[in-house]
C-alpha cells in the first residue's frame, strides 16, 4: 500500500537546489512503509482517558493554533509496558484518527525515539488525504493516518536538534555536511531539495529499519547500491546505539507541560503556526 510521499515543506517559500542528482529512494514511503511496519516491535500498552476540565498548556497552546479549543481535546494517559511513565497524549475531537491507532504507530518506535517526545499530539487534519507532522519543543503533533517512518522523520527531528548538543542541529555540523557532500545520492526527493536537516530525518527512516534488520530495501532505478553509505554508517554510529535500537527502558525523558484549565482562553501566536523544523506534508493513498 502507498501510504505517503514527501512532497512539500511549508516552513520555506525558497526551493533548495537539490544536493545530489541521484536519490535512493524517491518515494520513501513506497519503499520502506511496509517493511519497517513488518520488523516493528509491538509493546503492550493502556490508554486511560483523562476526566474533562484540564490538559497540559503545550497541548492547549498547539491545538488552538490549528483551530482546536482546549475544551475539544481529550487527553490520555498512554503507559507502554517499557516505560513506568506514561505519554500524555493529546488528541481533537474532530481530528480523524482513532487514539488507539496512535499509540499503536508511536509505541512501534523504540523506546529511546519515543523518549525524545514529550507529547504526542493527533491534531486535525484541515487538507483531507494526507498527514502532517512536526516537532515542536519536544511536542510530536500528527495529522492524519500516518505510518510508522512519519513519526521516525519527525522524531529524526528532534535527535538532530537536541541529541548531540542541545539546539545546534547535528546535520549543519561537519561531520553530516561532508558524509552528504561524500554520498553520490540523496535518501529521497524530499531529503535533497528541502536542506539538510530534511535529509537527516529522511535517514532517520533508513537506519531504524537498518540498523534492527540489517537490511535496506532496493534502490530506485538509477540510483547506486550504498550511495548513500556515508550518511547512514554516521548516523548509526554517532545515535544508532542511543536512539535507534529495539530494547530497554524509557530515559531522559522531558518534564510534561503544565496542567491548565480547558477553560482557558489560548491566544494564538505566529511562533505557535510553526513547528521548529516546519510542517512536513506526505500524500496518502488508499488509507
Amino acid at each position: 500500500m502507498k501510504q505517503f510521499a514527501a512532497a512539500l515543506f511549508f516552513a520555506s517559500t525558497v526551493v533548495a537546489q537539490p544536493f545530489h542528482s541521484m536519490v535512493a529512494y524517491p518515494d520513501i514511503g513506497t519503499y520502506f512503509n511496509q517493511p519497517i511496519q513488518d520488523a516493528s516491535v509491538w509493546v503492550p500498552h493502556t490508554v486511560v482517558q483523562w476526566p474533562a476540565g484540564s490538559l497540559p498548556s503545550s497541548c492547549a497552546v498547539q491545538m488552538a493554533s490549528r483551530g482546536c479549543q482546549p475544551s475539544q481535546v481529550q487527553v490520555y494517559n498512554v503507559t507502554y509496558q517499557d516505560c513506568d511513565r506514561p505519554w500524555v497524549f493529546c488528541r481533537c475531537e474532530t481530528a480523524p484518527v482513532h487514539i488507539g491507532r496512535s499509540a499503536d504507530i508511536f509505541g512501534r518506535m523504540p523506546v529511546h525515539m519515543r523518549s525524545m517526545v514529550r507529547h504526542p499530539m493527533i491534531v486535525p487534519n484541515p487538507n483531507g488525504a494526507c498527514c502532517c507532522a512536526a516537532p515542536d519543543d519536544g511536542d510530536l503533533m500528527v495529522a492524519g493516518d500516518c505510518p510508522i517512518p512519519t513519526y521516525a522523520h519527525e522524531v529524526g527531528h528532534l535527535i538532530d536538534n537536541r541529541a548531540d548538543v542541545f539546539g545546534q542541529d547535528y546535520s549543519s555540523k561537519p561531520a553530516f555536511v561532508n558524509a552528504l557532500a561524500t554520498d553520490t545520492c540523496s535518501i529521497s526527493n524530499y531529503g535533497n531539495t528541502a536542506g539538510r536537516h530534511e535529509e537527516f530525518a529522511e535517514m532517520s527512516i533508513a537506519v531504524l529499519y537498518n540498523i534492527n534488520t540489517g537490511l535496506l530495501p532496493a534502490v530506485a532505478p538509477g540510483a547506486t547500491t550504498g550511495c548513500f553509505n556515508n550518511q547512514l554508517n554516521l548516523i548509526k554510529t554517532r545515535f544508532g546505539a542511543q536512539y535507534y535500537t529495539y530494547g530497554g527502558t524509557c530515559v531522559g525523558r522531558l518534564p510534561d507541560s503544565p496542567t491548565v484549565p480547558a477553560s482557558l482562553r489560548v491566544k494564538v501566536k505566529r511562533e505557535h503556526l510553526v513547528g521548529r523544523s516546519g510542517w512536513c506534508r506526505f500524500n496518502q493513498e488508499n488509507l
